[in-house]
């Protein structure tokens, strides 16, 4: 096949003349509203030159941009809910077990791999179904005072009578109500991550971008109509000014349509918004935890008050009240 000289030179003119479109239309001007954007920054534009935006809208997008600033701000503080051990003390003996004992069980699902397939899921991923103890301050107190600490390595005698020192009945009491109040903490961080941690994200992501997306577009369009005025008033060739002042006019049409969709959106932002309500599903879920914490913690107070009174007996400090004295004090109130 010969090569057409003639439609190549046309197909390279209809390209040249596209790009050459394209440029016009879209950078150039987008060229434009940033050097507009920057002179009005710098102040090298007067007031009078800006045109300015209704009242309606202004108090609207302000209403819009603080909803989205209290929802940041909140969530920069709840995000840490969704982490398990936002306030478990780091133990690097404890890390160091885990790590090892991780460790070993991918190299013994490596042993017993058949196929390339099986050694890899097994480097990857070990299969350990153990149970974890979840990684909270809770918990780690739950461990720590474990009654089987003092009785490990005691015959079932000797652990049967211990069962009866009240320091044993203390430590189970305490462990055990521990770790109820670090799995009702658990129970907490779902809720608000649930209740309160999605739903503010889903409204970040739908409608608040909504309004972003709509006052940028605004602006743009803004700036477009002061720059057309402002080629209008330059303008010094009248055959010119015909096309400039129609531009004009366009963009002044553009600007307060967009304004009007503006507006609407906003006020759909601001009626479908609920703060309020969310932030009620996050007291609900701190009201569970603390009331369940506060009704375990307020019933050992005088569980424990007995089993002080009956080691005194024990061991013969019948006439001590070390418990009623730290009452009278008040040490404890907050």
């Amino acid at each position: 096949m010969s090569f057409n000289f003639a439609n190549f030179t046309k197909d390279l003119k209809s390209f040249g003349d596209k790009i050459s479109s394209d440029f016009n239309k879209e950078v150039l001007p987008m060229a434009q509203r940033t050097q507009r954007m920057v002179q009005e920054k710098i102040g090298k534009i007067s007031k009078d030159e800006i045109s300015q935006l209704p009242k309606e809208y202004t108090e609207l997008a302000q209403r819009c941009n603080n909803i989205e600033s209290l929802y940041k701000n909140i969530l920069k503080v709840t995000t840490n809910y969704e982490n398990e051990s936002y306030d478990y003390p780091t133990n690097l003996q404890e890390s160091f077990s885990e790590f090892s004992h991780n460790i070993t069980t991918r190299f013994n699902n490596l042993s017993k791999a058949t196929t390339t397939a099986e050694a890899q899921a097994a480097l990857v991923k070990p299969n350990d179904d153990q149970f974890r103890t979840p990684k909270t301050m809770y918990h780690a107190l739950s461990r720590a005072t474990d009654a089987s600490i003092l009785t490990n390595g005691e015959n079932e005698a000797a652990t049967s009578a211990r069962d009866e020192d009240p320091l044993i009945k203390g430590l189970d009491l305490y462990s055990c109500n521990l770790n109820k109040i670090a799995n009702a903490r658990i129970g907490q961080d779902q809720l608000i991550k649930q209740k309160f941690n999605i739903p503010l994200k889903a409204t970040l992501r739908s409608l608040i971008s909504q309004s972003n997306n709509i006052q940028k577009k605004v602006e743009s369009k803004r700036i477009d109509y002061d720059l057309a005025r402002y080629n209008l008033t330059q303008c010094t060739n009248p055959t010119k000014e015909s096309k400039l002042r129609v531009d004009m006019e366009n963009a002044e049409d553009e600007f307060a349509n967009t304004v009007e969709d503006a507006i609407n959106i906003m006020q759909n932002v601001v009626e479908n918004a609920k703060p309020l309500l969310e932030l009620l599903n996050l007291i609900e879920a701190q009201l569970a935890y603390h009331k369940l914490a506060s009704e375990l913690l307020g019933g050992m107070v005088g569980q424990f008050e007995e089993l002080i009174d009956e080691q005194n007996k024990k061991s013969g400090n019948v006439g001590s009240n070390t418990v009623e004295q730290g009452k009278e004090t008040g040490e404890f109130d907050i």
